[in-house]
């Protein structure tokens, strides 16, 4: 177990990931946890892939994220990593292209367009 020591006024900030407030309301809060954290592993990746130009022909940016990566950053079974995912998929916030022979999926994310942007005031 590691040491955990206070967060004081004069902390550093450690690293995370903004929780999007969208998957808190309708009608995205019935996504099981899970499904709501590989949304928020896969946002993250969004960052990254934008760095990196990883776009689609449409102008979408596209993550590489195997079924393999996710069940260990989820700590699940194949078998529940592949649930979630298809929670994601169903609710519409995702796409996944498969492309075969071994070679992982192209996963591009939507999000609500009623989803309000992160601004300024607001982070």
């Amino acid at each position: 177990m590691p040491r955990l020591i206070p967060v004081t006024m004069k902390s550093p900030m450690v690293s995370y990931m903004p929780f999007p407030r969208f998957l808190m309301e309708e009608p995205f809060f019935s996504l099981s946890a899970e499904a709501k954290l590989l949304y928020v592993l896969m946002l993250d990746r969004i960052g990254i892939s934008r760095e990196n130009n990883y776009l689609e022909p449409d102008g979408r940016v596209k993550i590489y994220f195997t079924v393999d990566e996710i069940q260990i950053r989820l700590h699940k079974g194949r078998q529940r990593t592949i649930t979630v995912i298809r929670e994601l998929e169903n609710s519409g916030l995702i796409i996944r292209r498969k492309r075969g022979q071994g070679r992982p999926a192209v996963i591009t994310l939507n999000y609500p367009d009623s989803a309000k942007p992160i601004t300024k005031e607001s982070a």
